[in-house]
């Protein structure tokens, strides 16, 4: 479904705001758009809490049969190919899903004779649960004044569902699970080795040519039990209409994950409606082609209307779409910044929800801002020099050019941001010139203030120092301006300077061998309140490859660089040593609630060498 901009006012919880300023959608929760009015949703469970979304999930004493329809799941909804008897799609199946044991389906032995080629000698049952779930228990029954109408010859199959256990045409591949040659049970009860099973098949008689049942056959109840959730869903949006080109800002969202249970978003942007491309076999060699045969570019209606041996198979549009991006769950929780590139007319978002048995997840709410006309058209950026030494404040410039168009704001402020600890701003420089500039720092990273740029292709470049702990950390930038509303535009990485070589915004350390491997930190983060509970962190790890006393330093950095603490210790060649911070800093202070850098590090004859990482203080 495309939304157009007239639709999309409807969808902002936030209020319209005016032209040029942010703008707000939500999908889900209290106020925003349904999840099953934005997109296709695949074994997701929308009802269970309003608002949410999350994998279809059952528990032992439900009944996955008198369900399934609720899913999508039926008697029905096997693959075409299959034939099913008139005695089991004319509607008495009903009889065997409607809660009452007084009432069957009854089959009386017989053949059915088809077009003289063979013949149906008993009435198969199909079942499609709606979605794979891990089943332990098939139940069937006959009335409780008809038991001697029990099935006394069945195979029982059984089908996961996934596109692996299909054949080439898409028609389900069945797996035998049980064959029964003489059942005098009226009650049918299978304990099953716990399986994912969607699809069910159960064949009455047995195999060879005396297959037919001589007495009359009826299930009053069918039953499937299991436990747990699916293993994957998704939802994906449609095409998010914006309108015209916008300037993405924040995505934020409300979730909760089990542990063991794993939750991914995404977003793509795109310039059309359109973020597939569909192929057609046209029957020459292996070509396919994204053309139907009256020349007109396949849409997903026509490719549906095409015979499976003319589907070429449904591809992603990287040339008018881009990647997908993925991102961090729980910087979500507090908003992150879109990574998929913008300004851009359309923005697709997706939730895939991995689960285990009894660990899954749920989204409550998500929403995004944007707004239009964008500050700048574009921005490239790069940061040199991109290799250094690891911890070692070193010297950086970043450089940005922007494509300003006419009718465009410009920008007066750079933000960037990075999990390097930036020290200070020395210089700022517009087309070569130095200029005046004011910094200011923030949980967003530090916004360096100067004059407004208007000018297509001016070259900013801002120089700074900073430590860099990681391999690839990146520094990003976005482009503000600061009298208006309007969101942030990011930098991306490209060729801002034609003498520089890095088009990079990315900057790595070196890689040596491990002196510190298995360091654990726990508990992180910690809460240094006296109750007796996680009041201290530990920092633990083996030190290898040494033979005699070795020094082994632990310092502790705020976000802003400033050292808060430093503790030492002598390692006896290589041994196991563990060190604590109790959140004080020097002066036996405790130091604020936040998160803090750590810089472990080990003299060696060879150098020292440094395990970082960070740690969060609570209260």
């Amino acid at each position: 479904m495309k939304i157009s901009s007239h639709s999309l006012v409807l969808l902002l919880v936030l209020g319209a705001l005016p032209l040029s300023a942010r703008e707000t959608i939500q999908l889900g929760g209290a106020t925003g758009q349904a999840w099953t009015e934005s997109g296709e949703l695949t074994f997701i469970d929308s009802d269970t809490r309003a608002g949410s979304i999350g994998p279809f999930k059952t528990e032992l004493t439900e009944n996955l049969i008198a369900t399934m329809r609720s899913r999508g799941g039926d008697i029905d909804t096997i693959v075409d190919n299959y034939t099913i008897p008139q005695d089991w799609s004319d509607g008495g199946y009903e009889w065997i899903i409607d809660g009452d044991s007084t009432t069957a389906f009854v089959h009386p032995p017989r053949i059915q004779i088809l077009g003289g080629g063979g013949g149906y000698w008993t009435v198969p049952m199909f079942f499609d649960l709606g979605a794979p779930f891990l089943v332990s228990r098939i139940r069937w029954t006959t009335r409780s004044d008809h038991p001697e109408n029990q099935m006394r010859r069945y195979i029982l199959y059984l089908n996961d569902g996934t596109e692996a256990a299909k054949d080439r045409v898409g028609n389900i591949v069945w797996t035998k699970y049980r064959e029964e040659i003489d059942n005098l049970e009226s009650i049918v009860d299978l304990e099953i080795k716990p399986q994912m099973v969607r699809h069910i098949y159960i064949r009455p008689g047995g195999v060879g040519t005396n297959n037919g049942l001589s007495t009359t056959w009826e299930v009053a109840e069918m039953q499937v039990f299991g436990q747990g959730f699916v293993p994957g869903a998704e939802f994906t949006s449609d095409p998010l209409d914006l309108g015209a080109p916008s300037t993405l800002g924040q995505i934020q969202w409300g979730s909760h994950q089990d542990a063991g249970g794993q939750i991914i978003i995404q977003t793509r942007t795109g310039i059309d409606d359109q973020p597939y491309v569909y192929w057609r076999v046209t029957g020459v060699g292996d070509e396919l082609s994204p053309i139907d045969d009256q020349g007109r570019p396949l849409t997903l209606s026509a490719y549906e209307r095409l015979k499976p041996n003319q589907r070429g198979g449904i591809t992603d549009d990287l040339a008018d779409w881009s990647p997908w991006q993925t991102y961090d769950l729980e910087k979500g929780l507090m908003g992150t910044q879109i990574l998929s590139p913008s300004p851009r007319s359309f923005i697709q978002i997706r939730v895939q929800f991995f689960s285990d048995a009894l660990a899954g997840g749920r989204v409550d709410s998500l929403h995004f801002e944007y707004s239009q006309p964008p500050v700048v058209t574009s921005a490239v950026g790069e940061i040199f020099p991109t290799q250094v030494e690891a911890s070692v404040l070193t010297d950086f410039t970043y450089a940005v050019r922007a494509r300003i168009e006419p009718g465009q704001s410009g920008f007066d402020a750079l933000r960037l941001r990075s999990n390097a600890l930036i020290d200070t701003i020395t210089d700022v420089r517009i087309d070569r010139g130095a200029v005046a500039y004011d910094v200011d720092r923030d949980s967003l990273g530090m916004l360096i203030r100067f004059q407004r740029i208007v000018q297509d292709q001016s070259l900013l470049e801002v120089d700074f120092g900073a430590r860099v702990f990681r391999y690839g950390t990146p520094f990003d930038g976005a482009l503000v301006d600061t009298e208006s509303d309007e969101v942030p535009l990011l930098v991306n990485a490209g060729d801002a300077i034609a003498e520089t070589l890095s088009d990079e915004l990315t900057v790595r350390t070196g890689l040596k061998g491990a002196i510190l491997p298995d360091l654990t930190v726990s508990p992180n983060p910690f809460s240094p309140n006296d109750d007796g509970f996680n009041d201290q962190v530990t920092l633990s790890s083996a030190v290898l490859r040494l033979t005699g006393d070795t020094p082994v330093d632990l310092q502790i950095f705020d976000l802003s660089g400033r050292l808060i603490r430093t503790l030492s210790q002598v390692v006896s060649g290589s041994a196991s040593f563990a060190m604590e911070w109790d959140g004080q800093d020097e002066a036996g202070i405790l130091a604020p609630p936040g998160l803090y850098v750590f810089r472990l590090a080990v003299d060696t004859d060879t150098g020292s060498h440094t395990r970082l990482g960070q740690v969060a203080l609570v209260y």
